[in-house]
């Protein structure tokens, strides 16, 4: 077998690795294209994102106790446990919120407990809770609330934990009682924790393989009790008249898995180490757990409440997982934590709603050694190896994510205008030239690959001299554009048409591009052809893989490519999901451009010579700012990928001879093969072929064959302009 049948086959592997571990992207409430709508109230957040809630109970302006409920795993803002009669009857004013990425919530990527917390925090103060209230979480949401008393203790006037979720890592635990805990779950339960916590990168692949039974509770197959069985059949008919499939209409990866992947990972923070946070006996901590829970192990909670005497713990005889779905039990225990108790913790005791509760505040002894069982196991065992294997994959493969501009934290600033498009997205640019209202040309010029909006090819002078208005942009993921993930010849085209409508180009205007931004320029003529008053395409970047081409033609151009472009351009058609990785990685060149060694003529690197003194006062790295992957890669992935299109499949938009169309090559161009630019303009006798005797790539950025290019398009002057040859 030879080094390059291995290779392929290693290619090969991570590709479908890096395919089936990359979970989809979410499906944004009121923002991604067919989308789930907004039909409830939200707050927007301090970075940006909303967060959607739901109010119940007395007035706020009138109510005596303000409390914030956090639901569990695979919930919504509609799991209450009390009644709006009992709330209002004790003056309580509650409000239930979607969690991030669950419901009508934007999704959090980067989502710890510190940060759900002073999510928390922020809702209560646009909500103008004031500067204490309650906190009730149930099951995950338990876990937030541990957030809460380790991030924000000084805003809370009391909190219930209800079933919290325990991670079986937590230090505190010593390794005999929470491995005993760990083994009493199902065994697909125990494999997904393992993957959570150990490869976290695989949450979303574990879960939706078919391979391997996966969460028992992602799955709809939990370790109920009969308890829990009896108070789902009550809540049956409640829960039909809820729509089943909102808590994760966004994608189960933002929702169920983040869950998984915070809960159960390397945790920022031990309950047993927190301190009292009512030292002075204004508020209390109450702890309630079902000692017949299948999914959080009453040993591990007795353990937390004996570590925390602090802690109002009360163990419910007989109960499960779902006891505060109980309507009795949700009001007993909103009735204890807001009106207090009348019997003391630490006795058997009946409270003032028959509920018998057993209450610990015993120190139980331990060792405090980590959690180690699983090591031993992971080296026995193949399918580990396997997983490990996968996640190095996967992280290797999977790109960071993006530096937006004005919104991620430590991200580039906004310094220029932009317009914000139809889907939210904001698209940056600069104006030049003659003013607009009187211009007689306008026109929009597109950069190429790695550039920016800064790279023009023609004079504020001669603009104004020819009455010529010229728009430059940033095109998605470039400079202060935002990404878009989803990026098309179509969604590109239709993202200068709209930034042309919001400028009031009118009509009709001229397009030109370089480069990557002429292959751009070939999705305007096919999406956008009755906009178009005139158009340029300069040096247009070609895909070896299109139809029309002949195989021994576009075979021999692509040969002519150094070595690294040839594999660079392979990763980008045939394995897209590597391109990241590829152009990253370190034993393999990735591709020239990207990497600053391109195959550069000698008048390229005479006119890089001249250029460089000019483009010293741009931020070089300005263009690439908020990330390589949606920037260049996508770039990559587009250009060569499979296209949506053929551009000599294109016809002519402007039979009624209204415009025309030029397209610019240099017969030196290293980069993008005269051969196939030939065969385009002999495919398209309609197009205008200049073809550049001695020109490399960056011939229009020469001073004199810039000016030239915007007065043969605009003006139509007649003048030669050293072409070989033209029609």
């Amino acid at each position: 077998m030879s080094w390059r049948t291995i290779v392929f086959f290693l290619i090969g592997l991570l590709a479908w690795v890096y395919q089936e571990a990359r979970p989809p992207p979410p499906n944004l409430c009121g923002l991604s294209p067919g989308g789930p709508p907004v039909t409830g109230p939200r707050v927007k957040l301090r970075d940006g994102r909303h967060l959607a809630y739901m109010e119940l109970g007395a007035f706020k302006h009138v109510a005596k106790y303000k409390l914030i409920l956090v639901h569990g795993f695979g919930s919504c803002k509609f799991e209450t446990f009390v009644s709006e009669e009992l709330l209002e009857d004790m003056g309580a004013y509650l409000v239930t919120f979607d969690r991030p990425g669950y419901g009508e919530s934007d999704p959090d990527p980067n989502r710890t407990f510190k940060s759900i917390a002073l999510d928390i925090e922020e809702l209560a103060d646009q909500l103008g809770l004031g500067a204490k209230f309650y906190v009730v979480g149930f099951s995950m949401g338990g876990q937030v609330v541990w957030g809460c008393l380790k991030y924000i203790p000084e805003r809370l006037a009391g909190v219930a934990l209800l079933a919290p979720a325990v991670n079986y890592w937590w230090p505190g635990f010593p390794a005999n009682l929470s491995t005993e805990a760990y083994n009493e779950q199902y065994l697909e339960d125990r494999w997904a924790l393992r993957v959570s916590h150990y490869a976290p990168w695989l949450t979303y692949w574990w879960n939706t393989q078919k391979l391997f039974p996966s969460f028992s509770v992602a799955s709809g197959r939990p370790k109920f009790s009969r308890q829990d069985y009896e108070i789902l059949t009550k809540l049956a008919v409640t829960g039909k008249q809820k729509d089943q499939g909102y808590p994760t209409q966004q994608g189960k990866f933002e929702s169920h898995y983040r869950d998984m992947i915070v809960g159960f990972g390397k945790s920022e923070l031990d309950p047993m180490d927190l301190r009292n946070p009512f030292a002075d006996k204004d508020g209390s901590v109450h702890l309630w757990q079902g000692d017949k829970d299948g999914l959080v192990p009453v040993t591990l909670q007795r353990y937390i409440a004996g570590k925390l005497p602090w802690i109002r713990y009360h163990e419910v005889p007989g109960a499960g997982h779902l006891f505060p779905l109980d309507k009795h039990m949700g009001e007993a225990i909103f009735r204890k934590l807001l009106l207090g108790e009348s019997q003391p913790i630490g006795d058997n005791c009946v409270d003032e709603n028959g509920i018998i509760c057993r209450c610990y505040s015993s120190n139980i002894k331990g060792s405090k050694r980590r959690f180690q069982f699983l090591s031993e196991m992971f080296r026995r065992t193949i399918v580990i190896l396997l997983i490990g294997i996968l996640a190095w994959a996967y992280q290797e493969m999977c790109p960071p994510p993006p530096k937006l501009c004005g919104l991620s934290p430590g991200g580039p600033p906004v310094t220029g205008p932009r317009i914000k498009l139809r889907d939210g997205r904001y698209l940056a640019y600069m104006e030049l030239g003659a003013p607009k209202d009187v211009a007689t040309y306008k026109t929009i010029l597109v950069h190429g690959f790695g550039g920016s909006k800064f790279n023009t090819i023609v004079s504020q002078e001669l603009l104004e001299e020819m009455g010529a208005y010229l728009v430059t942009l940033d095109r998605p993921g470039y400079g202060e554009s935002d990404p878009d993930p989803k990026r098309t010849f179509k969604s590109i085209a239709l993202d200068i048409e709209e930034l042309a409508d919001q400028l009031g180009l009118g009509a009709k205007f001229y397009v030109v591009g370089f480069s990557m931004g002429g292959q751009v320029v070939w999705g305007c003529l096919k999406y956008i052809p009755q906009r178009l008053a005139g158009v340029a395409l300069l040096t247009p970047v070609v895909n070896y893989w299109w139809p029309s081409f002949p195989a021994n033609l576009s075979t021999e151009a692509y040969y002519e490519q150094y070595l690294q472009d040839q594999w660079a351009l392979r990763i980008s058609h045939y394995t897209p999901w590597l391109t990241y990785w590829w152009n990253t990685q370190k034993l393999f060149p990735g591709n020239s451009v990207a990497s600053g060694k391109p195959k550069f003529s000698r008048q390229d690197y005479e006119i890089m010579t001249k250029l460089a003194e000019t483009w010293k006062q741009i931020d070089k790295g300005y263009a690439t700012q908020q990330g390589k992957f949606e920037s260049q890669h996508r770039d990559l992935i587009i250009g060569f990928g499979k296209s949506e299109f053929d551009p000599m499949d294109l016809k002519n938009p402007f039979a009624d001879k209204d415009g025309s169309v030029h397209l610019w090559q240099g017969d030196e161009d290293g980069l993008v093969p005269v051969t196939l630019q030939r065969y385009i303009a002999g495919k398209l006798p309609w197009i205008r072929y200049h073809e550049l005797a001695g020109a490399g790539h960056m011939f229009p950025f020469d001073k004199y064959m810039g000016e030239s290019i915007f007065r043969k398009l605009l003006i139509g002057e007649n003048q030669p302009i050293a072409e070989s040859s033209s029609h």
